[in-house]
């Protein structure tokens, strides 16, 4: 399956940039963690994207996943490397 990463669907919380639509292979929270909050009801876990110690160029990583890379290449890719060794994998120039 090549799912197109939504834009909206990344939330980043000053550190962790994460993904939470739906793509082959995601899972649903209530399905990992039984006790969650019932809101979480039907929503899939948010999946790890890439940690940002320092720099925080997170709003260009979004704007090269959307524009070239499907989510489950990406998260194919980032399981087997680290973030920076994906991106840089599919293209990205920055750092």
């Amino acid at each position: 399956m090549n799912t197109k990463f939504e834009k909206e669907m990344f939330t980043w919380d000053g550190m962790y940039l994460m993904y939470k639509g739906d793509f082959a292979g995601a899972v649903k929270m209530l399905d990992v963690c039984p006790d969650a909050h019932p809101s979480w009801k039907g929503l899939n876990k948010p999946q790890f994207v890439a940690r940002f110690k320092y720099k925080k160029p997170y709003k260009t990583w979004i704007n090269f996943l959307v524009k070239n890379v499907t989510v489950e290449e990406y998260m194919d890719k980032s399981y087997k490397t680290s973030p920076l060794d994906a991106m840089q994998y599919f293209g990205y120039e920055g750092n």
